[in-house]
């Protein structure tokens, strides 16, 4: 009856193999990728294939870049922004990657990828945070803490996501190469950032649930303290 299915995307950063392995099962099943949808994809029915997917990051990918896949036996089927590409091949068609050095290559080139992303939404979610408190202190028009209010909430989860990403592919192009291609200050850094994210993450929680009581000021230098960290492992090499 209904020839498309809509399907919910568990964050790409972080599930990426379980992801192309998900969209594998489905082509047996008869239901095949044909494009991304908002926060997942889009897979219309047809005749049940053995595939395999897989993904890669390239900004502003050209000709060449798809021909270089078409060659190696890999079909290209969707991208998002021209930045996330993805490609389907028969089961045992040889991957693109097949060594440590070019897997690596792949988790750099989406780290630099995401990246583009981070710093706008990191700043963006700045912006917002100092205009919803100039709103909240009557510096500006009370009217502006709602719709600045509403556009933080859709920007730091977007800034969260994309960053926590952003360190996970660092972290896998590391761990491959054996040998960090990293500064040991970029490696401090981006721990700290990370956990002061969580713990920002765990206060808001606990706050909004009267679990703990912390004064406004206190939390707002944390978020502050995040958002600089998260800014500098962006920055730093």
């Amino acid at each position: 009856m209904f020839n498309t299915k809509y399907v919910m995307s568990k964050g790409l950063g972080f599930a990426e193999y379980v992801e192309m392995q998900m969209l594998s099962e489905y082509a047996s099943k008869g239901w095949i990728l044909c494009k991304f949808g908002f926060l997942g994809y889009k897979l219309k029915k047809g005749t049940p294939q053995k595939l395999q997917y897989s993904l890669d990051y390239r900004n502003n990918a050209d000709k060449e870049y798809f021909s270089y896949f078409k060659e190696a036996g890999w079909h290209h089927v969707c991208s998002m922004l021209n930045v996330i590409h993805i490609f389907s091949a028969p089961e045992g068609t040889k991957p693109i990657y097949t060594d440590i050095n070019t897997e690596s290559e792949k988790y750099m080139s989406q780290y630099k990828c995401i990246k583009v992303m981070v710093v706008p939404l990191l700043l963006f979610s700045a912006l917002f945070f100092v205009l919803v408190l100039l709103a909240k202190y009557n510096y500006i028009p009370d009217i502006y803490r709602i719709i600045f209010g509403i556009a933080l909430l859709l920007t730091v989860p977007l800034a969260v996501i994309t960053t926590v990403s952003c360190v996970l592919c660092y972290r896998k192009a590391n761990e491959l190469e054996k040998v960090s291609t990293f500064s040991k200050k970029h490696k401090i850094i981006d721990r700290l950032s990370v956990i002061v994210l969580i713990v920002l993450v765990f206060l808001f929680i606990l706050r909004n649930l009267n679990i703990i009581s912390m004064s406004n000021a206190v939390f707002y230098l944390i978020f502050l303290i995040s958002f600089l960290l998260n800014l500098l492992t962006c920055f730093t090499k």
